[in-house]
């Protein structure tokens, strides 16, 4: 009798671990998000203790210069690896926030995103990211790309700009 205990038992066990591998394998894969110009995703990094920042999502152009040379070049920074930086649009000043890799894969995730061009290695300059995300506060630090902001939009309209500038560059 114990014998045939024991057989029922471990028919029962693999038959629960049978079942749960078949569930998993039906749970669908995710689907990630095709930025076509440019995402304004939400819970970005936190400066000063304030809410979460908003960020501009665009994918990179591979074949491009690396993007923080470009913006070095352009607003004449001292440090190529300047991940802040403040700027004037119309005489107010605004502080750019360029996320790196492992800050963008915290706060958005690389697979919450499909980039929609793809490079060959061989084409690629230097280790570059396939999405950069910028985020864009006030000199009262203040979410410039924020719903109830009163400056999403000039802020959007410039970091559009900036981003076209950037992708379209030879």
């Amino acid at each position: 009798m114990k014998p045939f205990l024991i057989n029922r038992i471990i028919k029962g066990i693999v038959l629960i671990f049978l079942m749960v591998f078949i569930l998993q394998s039906c749970v669908g894969a995710r689907t990630a998000y095709q930025i076509d110009d440019y995402y304004i995703a939400p819970n970005g990094v936190e400066i000063l203790a304030t809410k979460p920042l908003n960020a501009f999502i665009f994918e990179n152009n591979l074949t491009n210069l690396p993007f923080e040379q470009f913006l070095s070049l352009k607003y004449k920074l001292n440090n190529t690896f300047s991940r802040d930086f403040w700027i004037t649009v119309d005489k107010s000043k605004y502080k750019l926030i360029i996320y790196d890799n492992a800050e963008f894969d915290k706060y958005f995730g690389y697979s919450s995103f499909a980039a929609v061009n793809q490079e060959n290695i061989a084409n690629i300059v230097g280790g570059q990211p396939k999405f950069i995300a910028i985020s864009m506060v006030n000199e009262f630090n203040e979410d410039c790309l924020s719903d109830k902001s009163m400056l999403q939009n000039v802020s959007t309209i410039y970091l559009k700009n900036l981003k076209d500038e950037y992708i379209n560059i030879k």
